[in-house]
């Protein structure tokens, strides 16, 4: 309701509220999940609610999602080679032997070793951490410029959400990816971000 904020290449800004106040609303909108009934989302000039077919595919290389819940966000019926080459095919990257190179770096960016291995397991074989850094590889592999990290450490163990948000900096580092880092947990927000806005009732207050 009203809201405007802006989000500069590079930096991380955290949405933080309790439970309905409409961060993942907010967060799923700039990534073109849900449209808004009024106002505009403008990345890097272009206005998504113009875009045609085309322009969203082109605007899915540059923007990506990192979600809640590792569990249901992963499909169980493939491996994580498969989950992470899901999106290369469907942006076109037809060798594969260049899939196969993308796929590998971004496991290692990860911390998951030894790439090989890691790439011919299952989902239901690892536990939440190591789901959620299936689920952060997969949003890397197309190379994005901004990252929707939508709560990605509230379903995992405690012992691995600061190694989790260590490892988002160290990517933002690496990559120069912008983060909108949607959370209700204040004091990781405070360690990961530049900037914080406080959301309540669908408003940054």
């Amino acid at each position: 309701d009203g809201i405007s904020f802006s989000l500069q290449r590079g930096e991380t800004l955290a949405i933080v509220g309790e439970s309905g106040s409409g961060k993942t609303t907010l967060g799923k909108s700039t990534l073109k999940l849900l449209s808004p009934t009024e106002g505009r989302i403008i990345f890097d000039g272009m206005d998504l609610g113009t875009l045609d077919n085309q322009g969203v595919k082109g605007f899915r290389k540059r923007a990506q999602g990192i979600f809640q819940d590792p569990y249901s966000s992963l499909d169980s019926f493939m491996t994580i080679y498969q989950i992470l080459e899901e999106p290369l095919v469907v942006h076109g990257v037809r060798d594969k032997s260049e899939r196969t190179k993308i796929i590998y770096k971004v496991l290692e960016d990860v911390k998951m070793y030894p790439p090989d291995e890691s790439a011919n397991k299952y989902p239901h074989t690892l536990s939440g951490g190591l789901k959620q850094r299936v689920g952060i590889a997969r949003a890397l592999t197309l190379t994005p410029e901004y990252i929707l990290a939508d709560e990605p450490v509230s379903m995992v163990d405690a012992s691995n959400r600061a190694e989790i948000l260590y490892l988002l900096s160290d990517i933002q580092k690496q990559y120069g990816v912008s983060f909108l880092y949607v959370t209700h947990d204040i004091a990781t927000a405070k360690h990961f971000s530049n900037r914080i806005a406080v959301m309540y009732a669908g408003r940054i207050v």
